[in-house]
């Protein structure tokens, strides 16, 4: 799957804000990503990556998600890899005046302008700098020794074992899926992860992951998951 600030495939991705009272129609939902990442891009010169999206959750304000008027707003928050956070708004007015909603179906594309407010393009930058910084990581008595490189565009692990690589692909395939169905239960409080693949390689093997809302907490879990097999000797990873 392409890699996309916001995913329109199917209902359930659509209606990522959904628990906070936001339901985008298919149109709507389309309209607003391709927008939105031409736009960001545009003011930004940064595409949708692993590293670089929009977090799952509203702004830590009184400010609602959505805001209708002459001028509508989306109240997002960018959130780039490992932790930072930042609060911006996806606007849009038509130009006849006539307010669009999430929610509707067949508008005129033409008839609609869009922008973002509070993009800050230099402080970006820094953070997705490929330069070394202290690592979010904090676990304890992993089995595998592990090390954590210098801060790039796409997260990836890259997994060093003696054998058993099915064993580990299933363990990792099997803990972001309970991730993703225990979150989703509780109106996805802690995030879920958009897509995962494997990469087989001579003498390793690489996950490569959008970690989507669920940031840095599904590679922690992950970590610890697989640490429970004993014929890991490695993991590196690319935040």
């Amino acid at each position: 799957m392409k890699i996309q600030f916001y995913y329109c495939d199917n209902e359930w991705l659509r209606n990522g804000f959904s628990r906070y009272g936001l339901f985008f129609s298919q149109q709507f939902c389309e309209f607003f990503s391709k927008n939105f990442t031409r736009e960001f891009y545009n003011g930004t010169g940064l595409r949708p990556s692993t590293k670089v999206t929009l977090a799952g959750y509203k702004q830590h304000n009184d400010t609602p998600i959505y805001q209708p008027g002459s001028v509508s707003k989306l109240n997002l928050v960018l959130w780039i890899m490992p932790e930072y956070n930042d609060n911006i708004s996806f606007c849009w007015k038509s130009k006849s005046g006539r307010i669009i909603t999430p929610t509707e179906e067949n508008f005129n594309e033409d008839d609609v302008k869009c922008w973002i407010d509070g993009l800050k393009p230099l402080e970006y930058w820094k953070q997705v700098a490929t330069q070394k910084k202290s690592h979010p990581f904090e676990i304890q008595n992993l089995s595998y020794d592990l090390k954590v490189f210098d801060f790039g565009v796409e997260m990836i692990l890259r997994i060093y074992a003696k054998n058993n690589y099915s064993i580990i692909k299933e363990v990792i395939s099997n803990t972001i899926e309970k991730f993703n169905i225990l979150s989703e239960a509780d109106s996805r409080k802690n995030g879920v992860v958009h897509t995962h693949r494997f990469v087989q390689k001579t003498d390793h093997f690489v996950l490569q992951i959008d970690t989507g809302s669920a940031g840095i907490e599904i590679i922690k879990k992950i970590l610890k998951e697989i640490s429970k097999i004993n014929t890991i000797n490695r993991v590196e990873v690319d935040i």
